[in-house]
């Protein structure tokens, strides 16, 4: 996957954010992503290229979604939504009397006769 230099832009932003929230330092951070300050300074300032790794491993470090926020990752999101119809059946055993829609159900009302013998 390729990152672009909005994505950069976004991730230097939640950087700027959070960090302040969280009372870590750069070199803090980058040291629990695994990195030097110099590696993690060039990353963002776009002097190395962005991996799938570390955007993910960045957003979690800070509790946030990539998906939600690093706007290829949400376009492939969008991308792949498709939308999907179905179809679903049922049978009752007796006669029906009403079928009607609440939100997302349908709702069947029938009568069961039944002897008493």
């Amino acid at each position: 996957m390729e990152f672009t230099q909005q994505d950069r832009e976004m991730l230097y932003q939640i950087w700027m954010s959070q960090k302040a929230k969280m009372r870590i330092t750069q070199m803090e951070f980058a040291k629990k992503l695994g990195l030097t300050q110099l590696e993690f300074s060039n990353l963002l300032r776009g002097e190395q290229p962005l991996t799938l790794q570390f955007v993910n491993q960045f957003c979690r470090s800070l509790h946030i979604d990539a998906k939600q926020v690093i706007p290829t990752l949400k376009k492939a999101i969008q991308q792949d939504d498709k939308v999907v119809y179905l179809q679903s059946r049922m049978s009752v055993d007796g006669e029906i009397q009403r079928a009607y829609i609440e939100g997302n159900q349908v709702v069947v009302e029938y009568v069961h006769t039944f002897n008493s013998n």
